[in-house]
């Protein structure tokens, strides 16, 4: 099996700790806990009211997608996109047509597409909609 070289060239990040790598590193640094009062959810129905978590909060999408592109991608994969533009940023790096076929965005998500899965669920359960 050959071995590749892997250099970290710039890094980008949205958090509940930060909107990206400065403001979520000093949040660590000091020691600042994300959890709070979940804000936008409605409880009122849930058996179970989980109320505090680790929330991102004030991400503006409109600050980083075209006016109405914002609501055709997912929260978590808004998230994605505009940590991985801050990484290219953050590396100083121009795609030449060369670097662009050995080049990679790595990310992660803990749990992606949720908002989808809940107006799911909500169309489901709340009002009764089936998709045949």
């Amino acid at each position: 099996m050959a071995s590749c070289r892997v250099a970290v060239t710039g890094m980008g990040i949205i958090s509940p700790l930060g909107l990206n790598v400065a403001d979520t590193w000093n949040s660590l640094r000091e020691g600042r806990s994300a959890i709070a009062p979940i804000v936008g959810v409605d409880f009122h129905n849930l058996a179970v009211r989980f109320q505090n978590g680790a929330q991102v909060r004030d991400f503006d999408a409109t600050k980083h997608f075209e006016p109405g592109k914002e609501d055709y991608i997912d929260r978590f994969a808004q998230f994605s996109v505009v940590a991985a533009r801050d990484a290219m940023r953050d590396s100083g790096l121009e795609l030449t047509d060369q670097l662009r076929d050995r080049c990679a965005v790595v990310c992660g998500s803990a749990v992606g597409g949720q908002a989808a899965i809940e107006m799911g669920f909500e169309d489901l359960y709340v009002k009764g909609e089936c998709i045949r």
